[in-house]
């Protein structure tokens, strides 16, 4: 649930004749978090067989993460890896754009358990590139830059247009 939606249901609750706990309302809102994380994770783990990537990946929400999605490993090359999502920017993007953003992260894993020394943007985004088209990471890159206020070559991190 978006703030407005729990403005209003908390500026609507005294019009209720029977009674609601602001508690009852806070599960609510985590009820739809825990929906909006099993989605995350159910695309992940797609995105994950589709790369044969072995090792566990968790995906995780978080209020505030300066590079707004990043993953780190848990035990070293073999995993488990962890995919910490900033929730505000995730709730930016469309579903092409969340798959993309999560390959990238992906990329990363992959790179990290197969070429742990040459880990670079540009080479996280081919391996994403494998599953998912280049035009759905250029309106997130966008949307990174804007949130960020650090703005990129998109070339250099997805290639020349001219790719699929």
């Amino acid at each position: 649930m978006n703030q407005l939606g729990a403005m209003l249901m908390l500026w609507l609750l005294p019009l209720r004749l029977d009674p609601v706990s602001v508690v009852g309302v806070a599960l609510i809102g985590a009820a739809d978090e825990k929906s909006e994380l099993a989605s995350l994770q159910e695309i992940t783990d797609n995105l994950r067989t589709r790369l044969e990537i072995n090792p566990i990946v968790q995906v995780t929400l978080v209020d505030h993460n300066p590079l707004v999605m990043s993953v780190e490993t848990l035990g070293g090359r073999i995993g488990p890896f962890v995919i910490t999502v900033d929730r505000d920017f995730i709730s930016e993007l469309g579903h092409d754009e969340i798959e993309a953003s999560i390959a990238h992260e992906l990329g990363h894993v992959w790179i990290y358990t197969h070429h742990p020394y040459i880990q670079t943007e540009r080479l996280a985004n081919e391996v994403a590139m494998r599953v998912i088209r280049r035009s759905a990471f250029e309106p997130v890159y966008e949307k990174v830059w804007r949130r960020t206020g650090i703005r990129g070559n998109l070339s250099e991190f997805i290639g020349p247009g001219n790719q699929q």
